[in-house]
């Protein structure tokens, strides 16, 4: 039996390291891996843990409680009574007291006390509001979760926006590279000036203190998407997906036709448990005029000696046992638990305003997100058409130059152009990514 726990233990620990050692991770795998790992997300799910255990505190306030005291005492000087010496002598003049020392000099006591709460409005609501608490705790877990798949989604697209612009410019390195090597030898043989090749030096360096700086920023890029999974930042990691691919997830045209409800919005739930947690204010500052009841039960013990000597088995205890009901009644409070059921309900309405205004302001957020979801199609086509327009245009005017029929000036504007057009398509990807991802936020989707 031993050895089949060992087998079972030593297969979670290998599947445990080959996680902790995974490199590669599509999108989804970066999302899963957050939401298990993120700093946030566990923050978030010890507060959940904390209002559970909020809710069991205020419940147990309702069951029998049991308290035990025990006590010793010593006096160094036993206390004095006087009294009239005529009781001990009947001859003994008026007015004349003999002193005497009542009780033992030392004595021990022990009780155990239970008390059993019968009926209190307050605890009643008092337990209610311990569950929205958790309800709200629950519902910032999943804004949390949230944000930390909204986080991921950014990072990782702007680590491949990073490492796709690289490749771009290092092909466009590797096509002046070459321009050049023609240029510089139609200079030698005197077809062209000495300044078009030095307009594409000027080039060729600007493409490679890009690449550098584009380099530097996939770094940042790569360590922002461990830091946002939950990973050491310096860790390794390649991306197993494209940017083709995420464009390809991301263009859902049924997104478009879902309808928005608020009732799914993680921000209207939230609100929705503020406005009961004010509502259960009301009931609280009411439930302040309600009588408490509440039962306890004592049983004690108490011995007294003149010696420390209460651990004898002919020791005598005496005993003590009691039974009480206590019933609190509030009177009067000189109209200050009026003031304050009034200041809860106030809360209350300004709540159920803030409700309607957060429902209104999320379906103006959802049409907006809309819009801008479905625009980032468009702008993707125009980015994608201008940068096929580019591309043409650019090897017309390098096809011209070698000719001799064009000058430096117009191919360095129209690779310009074409530069600009890779990164306009590129970030029109990115834009139909991250409108995607805030669009379902708004529809409450994947949580």
């Amino acid at each position: 039996m031993k050895r089949y726990i060992y087998v079972i233990l030593l297969v979670f620990a290998i599947v445990r390291i080959e996680a902790q050692e995974k490199k590669n991770f599509t999108l989804k795998e970066a999302v899963d891996f957050a939401l298990q790992n993120n700093s946030n997300i566990k923050k978030a799910q010890n507060n959940v843990l904390k209002a559970r255990k909020k809710v069991w505190e205020t419940t147990s306030m309702g069951f029998p409680q049991i308290d035990a005291t025990a006590s010793y005492q010593k006096f160094i000087e036993q206390p004095v009574n006087l009294l009239p010496a005529k009781i001990f002598n009947p001859q003994a003049p008026p007015d004349t007291y003999v002193p005497i020392k009542f009780g033992t000099e030392q004595n021990m006591k022990w009780s155990a006390t239970l008390k059993q709460l019968i009926f209190s409005g307050s605890y009643l609501v008092g337990l209610q509001s311990a569950r929205t608490y958790k309800k709200i705790s629950e519902n910032a877990e999943i804004k949390t979760r949230q944000k930390v798949k909204e986080a991921v989604i950014n990072a990782y697209g702007n680590a491949l926006l990073t490492e796709e612009s690289i490749k771009i410019l290092q092909h466009n390195i590797e096509v002046v590279k070459q321009n050049l090597y023609e240029v510089n030898e139609m200079y030698k043989n005197g077809l062209v000036e000495e300044t078009d090749v030095q307009q594409l030096k000027i080039t060729l360096a600007n493409l490679q203190n890009q690449v550098d700086f584009m380099k530097r920023m996939q770094k940042t890029a790569y360590e922002m998407l461990n830091f946002v999974m939950g990973r050491p930042v310096e860790s390794e990691l390649k991306l197993s997906d494209n940017i083709e691919t995420l464009k390809n997830q991301a263009m859902d045209m049924d997104l478009l036709q879902t309808v928005f409800q608020p009732e799914q919005n993680i921000d209207y739930l939230i609100f929705q448990n503020q406005l009961k947690a004010k509502k259960l204010q009301v009931k609280f500052e009411k439930s302040k005029a309600l009588p408490t009841i509440a039962a306890f039960v004592n049983y004690g013990k108490n011995a007294y000696n003149n010696d420390f000597e209460f651990f004898k088995s002919d020791q005598a205890w005496y005993e003590q046992s009691i039974f009480g009901l206590q019933v609190n009644i509030p009177i009067f409070t000189s109209l200050g638990r009026t003031a304050r059921v009034k200041q809860a309900k106030l809360d209350f309405e300004n709540a159920k305003i803030e409700l309607s205004d957060k429902a209104k302001q999320l379906k103006l957020q959802f049409d907006r997100a809309k819009n801008e979801y479905e625009h980032s199609f468009k702008n993707y086509e125009i980015a994608k058409e201008n940068l096929h327009l580019a591309e043409k245009i650019e090897e017309k005017e390098r096809i011209k130059f070698k000719e001799g029929i064009g000058n430096s000036f117009q191919l360095n504007q129209a690779r310009m152009q074409l530069y600009q057009s890779q990164q306009q398509y590129l970030q029109s990807i990115i834009e139909i990514i991250n409108k995607k991802t805030i669009l379902e936020n708004l529809l409450g989707k994947n949580l």
